[in-house]
């Protein structure tokens, strides 16, 4: 216990954390009238925050196999968490019983990819969470207290994908406006910025060959993935300027951004039917000042505004997304205009701290509180 008087709410992520999910670290950091503790199963990183992980394998099997969570329970009683948050459908699933074990609502986010699956695909999938989610996703849609998607575009797929209308609400995620933010340094001429997972719905082998048509133009990819290997072949035989980073810490992320002429986000539909949300990476690019040329693919065109904040093309229309690119790239007026229109775009709809306040009025909503 803590002497900490706001309510705690236990943020559930099986694996605390991904690397690639920013938007869960920010989401427990960013509570204000709340407290969070991060629950999950395993623990990937030495993340400086208070976190509840199950005591051993057995226990640990008892949730992810059998749905019992009598001992994580116990131990996070003594909190006294006035509710459970559990980001994607699939772990919404595994915190069902931890919620209902404490006796308190359970919201879920659902980021995209749970409700983008066909049935089918989920079954084939092989991954334990994705067969459970398949299978038993009705107790979840039924028991569920809120669901909170992370576009409307990703609510629509819900609502067809049976999530309640009453009870599933679009929810944006924000980016921190004061860490991501434009610099005054000059960018480097014709450099254009991928930051992605490297899997197929980023649509990052349409980007490298796109970028191969557009004279002047040099491509920093900023990620890992089970396609990287492949993606740097592809490149090589292209002859296309194309560096692969891996993976980078934020602080290094938004120095790539402010040395950028633009972001690149060409996200398509993978083969599996794997799609996004709302990539929280074109989020952080408006904020630092970057126009985006990306694709309409599920929530992107929420966030960039086509003629306005960047430019879109169908999704996997290399020729239309490369003559994008060059328009970009050949027209600093255009390019600037595009900067600031993002930059309001992201401050006014984005702001973490607005849409923090926005979530903690949900949770006021569903555990009777009053909002400060």
């Amino acid at each position: 216990m803590t002497g900490d008087p706001r309510p705690v709410v236990a943020v559930f992520r099986s694996p605390l954390f991904n690397p690639s999910e920013t938007f869960v670290r920010a989401h427990i950091e960013g509570l204000r009238r709340y407290r969070a503790l991060a629950v999950g199963l395993v623990a990937k990183g030495d993340e400086p925050m208070p976190r509840v992980l199950p005591a051993g394998g057995a226990e640990r099997l008892a949730l992810a196999l059998l749905g019992r969570a009598d001992a994580l329970a116990a131990r996070l009683r003594p909190e006294a968490p006035a509710l459970v948050h559990a980001h994607f459908g699939t772990d919404g699933l595994l915190a069902l019983p931890l919620a209902e074990a404490l006796g308190v609502p359970l919201v879920t986010t659902l980021h995209g990819h749970e409700v983008s699956r066909t049935r089918t695909r989920l079954l084939l999938s092989g991954r334990l969470s994705w067969i459970r989610y398949a299978l038993l996703k009705r107790r979840l849609i039924e028991r569920g207290r809120l669901f909170l998607a992370v576009s409307e575009a990703v609510r629509r797929r819900a609502l067809a994908a049976g999530y309640p209308a009453e009870r599933t609400a679009t929810h944006h995620s924000g980016v921190d406006t004061d860490f991501f933010r434009p610099s005054p340094a000059p960018p480097e001429p014709g450099l254009v910025l991928h930051v992605a997972r490297l899997v197929e719905k980023k649509g990052t082998g349409d980007l490298i060959d796109a970028v191969a048509r557009v004279e002047g133009a040099r491509l920093v990819v900023i990620g890992d993935g089970p396609l990287r290997a492949r993606l740097e072949r592809r490149a090589r035989a292209l002859g296309a300027p194309v560096r692969f980073l891996g993976a980078l810490p934020a602080t290094e992320i938004v120095g790539w951004m402010n040395r950028a002429w633009l972001l690149a986000a060409p996200s398509v539909t993978a083969r599996d039917g794997d799609s996004e949300g709302l990539p929280t990476v074109l989020c952080e690019a408006a904020a630092a000042g970057l126009p985006a040329v990306a694709t309409r693919h599920s929530g992107i065109p929420e966030i960039v505004v086509d003629g306005e904040t960047g430019l879109l093309s169908d999704e996997g229309d290399v020729d239309a997304l490369a003559r994008n690119i060059s328009a970009l790239l050949a027209n600093p007026a255009l390019r600037e205009r595009m900067a600031s229109k993002a930059g309001d775009r992201a401050r006014s709809c984005f702001d973490l701290r607005e849409r923090i306040a926005r979530l903690e009025d949900h949770y006021d909503a569903i555990t009777g509180r009053s909002g400060a």
